[in-house]
């Protein structure tokens, strides 16, 4: 399913590395990347985390913004940002029967969520989706994104103070390197197989797999590098795949989407050596060397499918 959703066409995304600055037009019905620009961060500035404040350090965040925003050819009053996974909690819900409308959707899942979430579920932003990616409430299983509304106040505000621009548009990573492969899986008529999506990010690993294109399993924790990146990302792989044998009766991956700041193909070389799985590193603009970095990004703001989120 494809649609036309009025997206900004520049995309902001904050790790605890860098920030990211994307931006896209549309011309002839076709959607090409104009703009790709990064800033480093020092790493004690920004850490990523569900239950507090993310952005430690505001100066350098700040300054990074400034210098994205001042570079950009695109200066939109409004932009997609782009969270990472462990900003936020996910979680598949049944409920006992569908609701009757969003605003009963979003209080059933208050009500259920409130003893699993160790912050205030009243004041948190709450999104849903059915396993297809659609932002709908008719169903009584959801899968369920829940934000602090601090972590998500600091992220808006601080785009606002340094830009001039709201976020029209707040999502997650992996949601969105999701979104990036099923523009793939369309164009080579994959739908009815299985899928598995890795994130190996700089402080996380979230890891889903779709049937059908069918979000049925996420997961995503944080990394404790203990042991290597390398081996701690096979580690957490290892146990998604059994997952995936006995309790979703798989019977095979067709494709392992990969995104990895490092190691990626090392990771492809060990997924096909170990569970002859044939791992992708989607590059989402040809036309730029140094494009795979911005894959959730682009992702966010290249993709016409209901989002993930």
């Amino acid at each position: 399913m494809i649609t036309e959703p009025a997206y900004p066409n520049v995309g902001i995304e904050i790790n605890s590395d860098c920030v990211r600055l994307a931006a896209v037009n549309v011309q002839g019905g076709k959607i090409q990347v104009e703009h790709l620009d990064s800033v480093p961060l020092p790493s004690s500035a920004v850490q990523i985390t569900p239950f507090k404040p993310n952005i430690l350090e505001l100066e350098p965040v700040a300054e990074a913004l400034k210098d994205l925003w001042m570079r950009a050819r695109q200066r939109t009053p409004k932009v997609c940002l782009l969270l990472q996974d462990r900003s936020a909690l996910a979680f598949s819900v049944m409920l006992e029967a569908p609701p009757e409308n969003r605003e009963e959707c979003v209080e059933l899942l208050r009500f259920k969520l409130k003893k699993s979430i160790p912050f205030r579920v009243e004041e948190a932003q709450i999104s849903y989706f059915l396993d297809s990616g659609v932002p709908d409430y008719r169903s009584s299983n959801l899968w369920v994104t829940v934000m602090n509304a601090h972590v998500l106040q600091q992220y808006e505000e601080i785009i606002r103070a340094t830009t001039g621009s709201d976020c029209g548009l707040v999502d997650l990573s992996t949601f969105n390197l999701m979104n990036l492969a099923h523009s793939e899986i369309y164009n080579q008529h994959w739908q009815g197989e299985d899928h598995l999506y890795i994130n190996l990010n700089r402080d996380y690993i979230s890891l889903a797999i779709t049937q059908r294109d069918r979000l049925v399993f996420y997961r995503s924790r944080e990394m404790t590098y203990q042991n290597g990146v390398f081996e701690e990302a096979m580690e957490e792989i290892h146990p998604a795949m059994m997952f995936y044998q006995d309790k979703l009766s798989g019977s095979g991956f067709a494709h392992a989407f990969v995104y990895a700041l490092e190691g990626g193909e090392e990771l492809c070389r060990a997924l096909e050596q170990t569970h002859r799985i044939k791992g992708i590193i989607l590059n989402p603009a040809v036309s730029h060397r140094e494009a795979k970095p911005f894959a959730p990004l682009l992702g966010l703001l290249m993709c016409r499918k209901p989002e993930f989120l």
